[in-house]
């Protein structure tokens, strides 16, 4: 990549055509004391794959297969394979980022309720043509293709546990 094709998003910012032209970003941290940039501030990666386990350095672009036979593009954070709140699977669309992880907010009443309603309002779908939803890495992480089925959407409960949220 030339110095003036110097590409800068913040990952909340990153849109369908960026995940469609770069496979793998990594958080720019070396560049957090520039103008505009922190933590949540990424550029493409000029490597081939994420290099070893290094959880969170990395987005790594996905292929996203719904149960209606419909694709997407979507991305996850570098992690290991089912860790879910680390890797944070997320569906981009046109009119923003839906996340299939819900972490915690399972615990605040009504708030689920609120992020999958406008889940599936920005994906076009509702429960049945969504899930279950098929991740596919198109680089390698840890050495490998990491692939995955997601039968719902995913919280952590009051006891730490993987929840559906439905």
């Amino acid at each position: 990549m030339a110095d003036s094709e110097r590409i800068r998003r913040q990952v909340y910012d990153l849109r369908v055509e960026d995940l469609e032209r770069y496979p793998l970003w990594e958080f720019a941290l070396d560049e957090e004391d520039e103008e505009g940039q922190d933590e949540c501030t990424l550029r493409p990666s000029l490597d081939g794959d994420v290099p070893d386990f290094s959880p969170g350095t990395h987005i790594l672009v996905c292929d996203v297969s719904f149960a209606n036979g419909t694709t997407a593009v979507g991305f996850i954070y570098s992690g290991e394979q089912g860790d879910y709140g680390t890797t944070w699977p997320t569906i981009a669309t046109s009119s923003g980022h839906v996340s299939l992880w819900l972490g915690h907010t399972r615990q605040i009443e009504n708030r689920s309720q609120e992020l999958l309603a406008k889940g599936f309002k920005m994906l076009g779908k509702d429960s049945v043509t969504t899930f279950p939803v098929h991740f596919r890495t198109r680089v390698k992480i840890n050495g490998d293709i990491m692939e995955f089925v997601i039968s719902s959407f995913l919280a952590t409960s009051a006891d730490n546990n993987l929840v559906a949220v439905q």
